[in-house]
């Protein structure tokens, strides 16, 4: 797999991007995990990129997670691309910056 930047950095995302993925969250992600289950893989396209979001609950604190990964387009399908995450979710965004 390649991409455009080294491998260590969070996932590079335009602003679009990132509003995009969040009301996408906002209005799918975080209504089917409170109906359904501990842990889900949700696929969004915006343009020409497609993103999957993991999200969970983390059993600690009992609150949502959710994890943004990048698709390569390998063999004529999506691959999710761990190298790169956006971590969504305010809780584990904070946390981050702190370490």
């Amino acid at each position: 797999m390649t991409d455009n930047y080294d491998s260590g950095f969070d996932l590079v995302l335009s602003d679009y991007e990132r509003g995009y993925l969040t009301a996408y969250y906002d209005t799918v992600v975080f209504d089917a995990m409170a109906d359904c289950c501990d842990e889900d893989w949700f696929g969004v396209q915006i343009g020409n990129r497609m993103f999957d979001l993991n999200a969970w609950t983390d059993d600690d604190t009992g609150s949502f997670v959710c994890t943004v990964y990048e698709c390569d387009w390998i063999n004529d399908n999506w691959k999710t691309n761990c190298r790169h995450s956006w971590t969504l979710t305010e809780e584990i965004s904070s946390e981050r910056t702190n370490i």
